[in-house]
C-alpha cells in the first residue's frame, strides 16, 4: 500500500553530501494565526534558496502551536526537509511518545530535541513528575524509540512487536554559554545521549563558533553543528540582539554599522553577514541557518545572495 505521507529527507544525509548549505527557521503564527502569511514566509525562502528549513515551538514559552502541521507543508507542499522543533518542558514521558508517533506518521524526521524554555519570568520552573529536566533526557528517549524501545502502558499488556521509529535527532549549541565547563558538558551529553547534529543560538562571533568546535572535537564529539545567525543592520539592533540572547557582536562588527537603520543598511548588513560566513567556513562549520524573526526581505536577500556567492547548487527535494 502506498504510504499516505512520505518520509522526510534527513538532514543527516544532507550534510553528508559535503556542500555547503544555505537553510532558515521560520517561527510559527501565534496561535494558529494568519497561515496564509507564514506559507507566503515559507514560499519567499524556498524561492530565495532556502534548501532546508526549521519550524520553532513556543519559545519563552509563548503560545504557539503549528510546529508540526507547518513542517508537514514544507516537506509536502514546498518539497524541502523540514525540522520541527520539539520541546518537552511541559509534558510526561507517555506524552513525548504519544506526539512523536505523530509526528513519525506524517513523515517528518527530523527534529531538533529541546527542553524549551519555561514563560518569561517564570525563573522557578520545575519539570512536571514524569517530565524531564533536561534536552539530553529527552534526546534518550528519542533514541530508544529509534531503537524499538518504547514505553509499556499503566497496567496493560506490554506490546509483542515493537516497531521502531525512524527520527534524525536534533540538539541546541549553546558557543557562548557563561560557564566554559557547562557549554562543552552539556552539549557533550546531548551527543552521547544520541543528537546526530546541532544548531547554534544566535551566534554573530565565528570565533565563538570556532572555539566551540574545536573544544568538542578535543572530547571526542564530532556531530556537524550548523551556526545560526541574522542580518544586523544597526547598533541599535545589535545591542537588543546581545541583551536578548546574552551572546556578543565583536567590536569590529559594532564599529561598521551604522547608529540606526540608514539608506544603506541593508548593504552593510548584507557585507558583515557574508564576512561572518567565511569566517564560520573556515572553521568547519557545515552550513548557514538564517533566523526569520522579522525581517523576512533581509533574511530572503541574505540567503539568495549567499547562494549566488556559492554557485549553483542541485535544489533538494524529497526522495
Amino acid at each position: 500500500m502506498t504510504q499516505l505521507f512520505r518520509p522526510d529527507v534527513k538532514l543527516t544525509d544532507v550534510l553528508a553530501r559535503g556542500r555547503f548549505t544555505v537553510s532558515a527557521e521560520v517561527i510559527p503564527p501565534r496561535n494558529g494565526a494568519e497561515q496564509v502569511q507564514v506559507l507566503s514566509q515559507v514560499q519567499r525562502l524556498v524561492e530565495a534558496g532556502a534548501e532546508f528549513l526549521s519550524v520553532t515551538k513556543g519559545a519563552g514559552g509563548s503560545l504557539r502551536g503549528g510546529s508540526l502541521p507547518i513542517a508537514q507543508a514544507i516537506k509536502e507542499g514546498f518539497k524541502r526537509p523540514a525540522v520541527a522543533h520539539f520541546t518537552c518542558r511541559d509534558l510526561t514521558r507517555h506524552e513525548v511518545e504519544n506526539q512523536l508517533i505523530d509526528y513519525h506518521y506524517f513523515g517528518i524526521r527530523n527534529v531538533l530535541a529541546l527542553r524549551g524554555d519555561p514563560p518569561d519570568g517564570q525563573g522557578d520552573w520545575k519539570a512536571r513528575e514524569g517530565g524531564y529536566s533536561y534536552a539530553h533526557e529527552l534526546i534518550l528517549q528519542i533514541r530508544g524509540m529509534n531503537e524499538g524501545r518504547f514505553l509499556d502502558r499503566v497496567n496493560g499488556p506490554a506490546a509483542d512487536i515493537r516497531e521502531h521509529t525512524d527520527f534524525c535527532i536534533g540538539a541546541a549549541a549553546y558557543p557562548e554559554h557563561p560557564n566554559e565547563e557547562e557549554r562543552f558538558r552539556f552539549f557533550q551529553l546531548k551527543a552521547e545521549a544520541g543528537a546526530d547534529y546541532g544548531i547554534t543560538d544566535m551566534l554573530f562571533d565565528a570565533e565563538a563558533y570556532g572555539r566551540f568546535v574545536e573544544g568538542l572535537d578535543r572530547v571526542g564529539v564530532r556531530v556537524p553543528i550548523l551556526p545560526g545567525t541574522r542580518l544586523l543592520k544597526s547598533r541599535t539592533q545589535a545591542e537588543r540582539m546581545m541583551k536578548k540572547f546574552r551572546v556578543r557582536v565583536p567590536e569590529a562588527t559594532l564599529a561598521r554599522l551604522p547608529e540606526k537603520e540608514s539608506p544603506d543598511s541593508a548593504a552593510i548588513g548584507l557585507e558583515l553577514f557574508h564576512e561572518l560566513v567565511d569566517r564560520l567556513r573556515s572553521y568547519g562549520a557545515p552550513g548557514m541557518h538564517v533566523f526569520v524573526i522579522v525581517d523576512t526581505d533581509g533574511a530572503c536577500h541574505a540567503i539568495q545572495d549567499l547562494r549566488k556567492r556559492l554557485g549553483s547548487a542541485t535544489t533538494l527535494g524529497l526522495s
